[in-house]
């Protein structure tokens, strides 16, 4: 159950704990409902540079190879205009993974993507998360929420595995948090903390993002849109390699310009 935030109902001292969560919190990015080409992209990068780098494509622009696209998947996950579209609607049924997974593996690696959420922004209450990585609760113990546009939710997960993420989303914080550890309550404070990323770089809401990942060993760097918003955050029992996802959250997403560089 979650509650909408009224000062005058958690008291003085939950007010001034308020106050300053929300002080910690980061400026949200604004709204659009156009989507900008390559050239205005900040922290985009070219093909020609990224093969240069020696990156591969994990996307061709034109079909799914190389993805492990289910039966469940189709007609939901979709390839077309150099774009992965994705509509949000496959059922999450027992044993079926909506999420959209690379059929390779990966251990260590650069990854690029550019990303966008498609969807109209609506008005819906967002949960508020203080410095150490907690949401902030009333006196019951349910998260306090406040009214935010919100545009839906998506993410990059590796190694195969849901926790190891770097968010698409519409929340304060801004995306490239590493949500299944930073939410994780059982490790240690300066794990979950290094997961919030330091600044919302996210542009507004409708136009292209770029993502610049690194993973390597148990440390996670993020780079979003040129800033980087996440540095070294230590991840640990990670798996040694695994597949790549596109994340399943019931929201609309887009994905272009998809490449790895795997490292020694």
């Amino acid at each position: 159950m979650t509650r909408s935030f009224s000062a005058g109902r958690l008291g003085a001292t939950r007010t001034a704990f308020s106050a300053v969560a929300f002080a910690l919190l980061i400026p949200a990015a604004g709204l659009s409902a156009q989507a900008d080409d390559d050239s205005t992209v900040a922290g985009h990068r070219s093909s020609d540079d990224l093969k240069r780098q020696g990156f591969q494509p994990l996307f061709d622009g034109k079909s799914l190879n190389g993805w492990d696209v289910q039966a469940w998947h189709e007609g939901h996950w979709v390839a077309r205009d150099g774009v992965i579209d994705y509509d949000g609607g496959v059922k999450r049924k027992r044993g079926q993974d909506p999420s959209l997974w690379t059929s390779g593996e990966f251990g260590d690696f650069v990854l690029y993507v550019e990303w966008r959420l498609s969807a109209e922004p609506e008005m819906k209450p967002q949960p508020i998360v203080l410095y150490n990585g907690d949401f902030l609760r009333d006196e019951d113990g349910n998260r306090i929420t406040r009214p935010r546009l919100d545009a839906g939710d998506s993410g990059i997960l590796m190694r195969g595995i849901l926790k190891c993420q770097a968010n698409i989303w519409s929340q304060e914080l801004g995306s490239g948090e590493i949500n299944g550890y930073r939410t994780d309550r059982s490790m240690p404070q300066e794990v979950r903390r290094a997961c919030i990323p330091i600044r919302n770089a996210d542009r507004p809401f409708g136009e292209w993002n770029a993502f610049e990942i690194t993973l390597k060993g148990e440390c996670m760097t993020v780079v979003v849109n040129g800033q980087q918003v996440i540095s070294a955050a230590r991840l640990p029992d990670l798996p040694a390699k695994g597949p790549i996802g596109l994340q399943h959250h019931g929201d609309s997403v887009q994905f272009r310009n998809l490449w790895i560089k795997e490292l020694d």
